[in-house]
């Protein structure tokens, strides 16, 4: 790839902000166009906005037509489950992320459960419920008050069709939700029942290319919307890149009986996985559970890690993409700490048709958004527009800050110190990330 390169990255929340930042920083990339991005993006020297609908396979197959892109980035799942993975590669262009068989891993819960118990994947017990009376029946014989259960809507969710409980009444309304509530927003013909597991989660990442793979790090992410883990589920309400945790041996664990069987296990299945494979675990000591599978980048944990990660990225992308990963490839971290805080709206999340305060003034510091790979805090826009040099919240989770610092006290400082000076009406964020 030359230092003329130019990038095709689809997608436009805080994750693909926090890609095109980190991308356009690499000598080999002369332009990056998002499709369709966002303002925070557009505020990138080397990116520019192009509309269109990141999961439409003709838009995207015209864009990438007229662009001649060196390699396309899919940030977001929607994409990957639509083929536009499969309709890039089968017309020759080099593209980050997994074919559509492949995604199934996240498009599919219970594929993915199915997919472990057949390579030896540790993960937790579970139960497949297709309808909803089978899921209440199932939900009877289940001791929920004493062990709990987790119950999961088995397609793509956007980050709300999992909940955890260890009250009957709970996990019996979840079901009515998923399966036969007009107004919930997480709509499941099945469901799996699932064995709750104990220890303390952590994401894991690494880069595919089909037959290798290279560990990206280590991120614990807060999904309730409130402090101290209360109120419903969200797509990400920050996080942290946990030091020294997991342990060595358990990061051994991992890469051998995790990465390696599932780029294995998908090879002999005949999808090969080329991309990034987000492994959500449940880690206890040394033992290590699969909680579940992303295929994507994840949202806020791209935001994290990216401004953790050493040199240019974009070559192992490229290498990824073309199945060309070399043994020695590797990805190093930064010695800092980093923490992520997202402000949300009032009414976020929206999960029964509630509503959210939408389109409010956000009053920003001056030049936050123009921070560089080696600055303590860096904004990462999620739902926010800018019209006239004015900002207004435009979705749910609007935006975040993710600052590094020498310790994790530090680290929270900063960032807590950004999110202090950004103002809208009706913004909320948690006060404990990385406590």
């Amino acid at each position: 790839m030359s230092g003329q390169a130019v990038i095709l990255l689809l997608g436009g929340g805080g994750r693909e902000h926090a890609l095109a930042w980190k991308m356009a920083q690499s000598p080999d990339v002369a332009a990056i166009y998002a499709l369709p991005g966002n303002d925070g993006m557009a505020a990138i020297a080397k990116v520019k906005c192009i509309p269109g609908d990141p999961a439409s396979v003709s838009q995207v197959l015209a864009a990438a037509e007229e662009l001649k892109p060196a390699l396309t980035v899919i940030g977001p799942e929607k994409p990957l489950a639509a083929g536009v993975s499969d309709a890039l590669a089968e017309k020759g262009f080099a593209v980050f992320g997994p074919s559509s068989a492949a995604a199934r891993l996240e498009n599919s819960k219970i594929f993915a459960k199915e997919f472990m118990t057949r390579h030896g994947i540790p993960t937790a017990g579970f139960t497949i419920c297709e309808g909803i009376e089978a899921a209440r029946a199932a939900l009877s014989g289940w001791n929920v008050e004493a062990e709990g259960v987790v119950i999961k809507a088995d397609g793509l969710a956007a980050g709300k069709g999992v909940v955890v409980t260890d009250e009957r009444n709970m996990a019996e309304t979840t079901l009515h939700d998923f399966m036969a509530n007009p107004e919930c927003s997480v709509k499941a013909d099945k469901v799996l029942l699932e064995k709750k597991l104990s220890g303390k989660e952590v994401s894991a990442f690494a880069l595919c290319d089909g037959e290798k793979f290279v560990t990206l790090g280590y991120v614990c992410d807060y999904k309730r919307v409130r402090d101290d883990d209360q109120g419903p589920n969200t797509g990400g309400m920050g996080g942290y890149a946990p030091q020294d945790w997991p342990s060595e041996s358990a990061r051994n664990f991992v890469d051998e009986n995790i990465f390696a069987r599932v780029v294995a296990g998908m090879k002999e299945e005949g999808a090969p996985f080329k991309g990034i494979l987000f492994a959500g675990l449940m880690v206890e000591g040394d033992a290590v559970s699969v909680i579940e599978f992303n295929t994507r980048f994840g949202d806020p944990e791209t935001q994290i890690l990216m401004p953790l990660i050493e040199g240019d990225i974009v070559p192992l992308l490229s290498r990824a993409a073309s199945g060309a990963l070399a043994d020695e490839d590797k990805v190093t971290l930064k010695k800092e700490c980093a923490v992520h805080v997202v402000m949300a709206s009032e009414g976020y999340p929206e999960t029964h048709g509630t509503g959210m305060t939408l389109g409010q003034k956000i009053e920003l510091p001056e030049g936050l958004l123009q921070r560089g790979a080696n600055d303590n805090e860096m904004l990462f826009v999620m739902g926010a527009r800018n019209r006239d040099g004015q900002w207004t919240n435009e979705g749910g989770r609007v935006l975040g800050v993710t600052a590094l610092g020498a310790s994790m006290e530090e680290a929270r400082r900063r960032a807590y110190s950004a999110i202090d000076a950004i103002t809208f009406r009706g913004a909320h964020w948690r006060r404990d990330i990385g406590q």
